[in-house]
């Protein structure tokens, strides 16, 4: 009894003193989780912003085309108002001659 209540002894002690450990990890544990579930919540709601952000760059790009191509077709018919003109401006003058 005295050979093996001796280890049982060193072995509670030795869980004692093992304790706070367990507390000290489990609590580190708790934060490293709480801290990963808060950059997951950010990344979803980057994850999300971002999404809004890029359909409305789409949008944007779209716009810009549609302008230019409005640009590129009044450019087009402003050459050929000025070329008609200009064709009128030769015919009033041949018929003054």
């Amino acid at each position: 009894m005295a050979h093996y209540g001796t280890n049982a002894w060193k072995i509670y002690k030795s869980c004692i003193t093992f304790m706070p450990f367990l507390f000290v990890c489990h609590f580190c544990r708790k934060q490293i989780q709480d801290l990963n579930w808060q950059r997951k919540n950010d990344q979803l709601a980057g994850g999300a912003k971002l999404r809004e952000l890029e359909s409305n760059w789409v949008s944007l790009v779209s716009k810009n085309y549609e302008i230019e191509r409005a640009i590129v077709q009044l450019e087009n018919e402003v050459g050929q108002l000025k070329q008609q003109q200009g064709d009128e401006n030769k015919e009033n003058i041949r018929q003054d001659f």
